[in-house]
């Protein structure tokens, strides 16, 4: 995700980003986008209407939204001059995409077609076509990007590319049946998890996190899987793994890693906990919340479902009940791994 948005209402998104390392420059890609959230930027209640199939069109021009590079900057001005250095120190498609995305997000459409033009990469086509778009004819540019998503049905850039020009357009019901294409097809890509968070511009970007009750000692995924396979009977282990994939973004195979531990240990509340976390719909939140309730009411003196329903809370933009949840927290566990988390969260809000 990219540089950040504007402030919208509700948790101050770069704080929460920093503590719980949502990847920086997807956020670029939602600019603008508050206008599908609802009015005081809390999720929308269910109710019997239907959302209108189109919206008013969106300012300037949709971004370019590439996964992040190394050392790459958020603010637009220092990321163009660092993708201009990028660009004439390593040549190649890789850093002229880059470069383009810098300057149309510096609002140059124009001097992005021109680093483009002499580039023989499929994407630079998709790049091209939205920096393009021209906000009084959208036309041209979606169906350029239409044509190239059709042509590249498995291309996560072109499709999501295209999700996010005819969002730009105000035609909202087709680029969210594209956005969730993209989504449905990659679920933990970049692309995938890029266009959940355009389907939810009102909850904050990524998932909630899961945080281990025990330090594991290290973060490696490889090892943390060698560890699990050498003692399939640990709980532990499994745990230890599962906490590991949740923060790699592989939320599937984190179900996975808690569905082995509680192979072994049926009642082992961390376990269920953060199958709950990695199970996080944005779609049905209500059911994650339905699961991690029973966990707070039956398990009162077990910090970690009253911690992860907090972050829970946080990303529906409920930072009041969180708030309290993470207070107890931290009250109740002073100098725990997890007490120690609630009071970094709490010192964020």
């Amino acid at each position: 995700m990219a540089a950040p948005t504007p402030e919208t209402r509700g948790i101050p998104r770069g704080r929460l980003v920093a503590l719980v390392a949502v990847a920086a420059l997807v956020a670029a890609a939602v600019v603008g986008l508050a206008a599908l959230a609802t009015d005081d930027g809390a999720p929308a209640a269910a109710t019997e209407t239907t959302p209108s199939a189109t919206i008013d069109p969106l300012p300037g021009r949709p971004l370019i939204a590439l996964p992040p590079a190394e050392g790459m900057p958020a603010d637009p001005a220092e990321r163009l001059a660092w993708a201009e250095r990028r660009a004439a120190a390593e040549p190649g498609p890789d850093s002229a995409l880059m470069l383009a995305a810098a300057q149309v997000a510096a609002g140059d459409g124009a001097a992005a077609q021109a680093t483009l033009a002499a580039v023989d990469d499929p994407r630079a086509a998709v790049a091209s076509a939205l920096a393009g778009y021209d906000p009084a004819d959208p036309a041209a540019a979606i169906d350029r990007l239409r044509d190239l998503a059709d042509a590249a049905p498995e291309d996560a850039f072109a499709r999501f590319s295209h999700g996010v020009a005819l969002l730009w357009s105000g035609r909202r019901a087709d680029a969210e049946a594209e956005l969730r294409a993209v989504r449905d097809a990659e679920p933990e890509g970049f692309y995938g998890v890029a266009a959940d968070d355009l389907l939810h511009p009102q909850l904050p970007p990524g998932y909630p996190p899961f945080i281990p009750a025990e330090d594991a000692g290290t973060e490696d995924p490889d090892a943390l899987a060698e560890r699990a396979a050498a003692n399939p009977n640990d709980p532990q282990a499994q745990v230890a793994y599962g906490a590991a994939l949740i923060a790699e973004g592989r939320r599937r195979e984190a179900v996975t890693a808690f569905d082995a531990a509680l192979a072994v240990d049926p009642g082992l509340v961390e376990a269920r906990v953060g199958r709950i976390v990695a199970g996080f719909s944005k779609d049905e939140p209500a059911v994650a919340f339905g699961q991690m309730g029973p966990l707070v009411r039956d398990h009162p003196a077990n910090p970690s479902p009253r911690l992860h329903l907090a972050l829970m809370l946080l990303w529906l933009r409920d930072p009041d009940t969180a708030r309290a949840q993470l207070r107890q927290v931290a009250e109740q566990h002073p100098g725990t791994r997890l007490g120690d988390a609630a009071e970094r969260f709490l010192a964020a809000l």
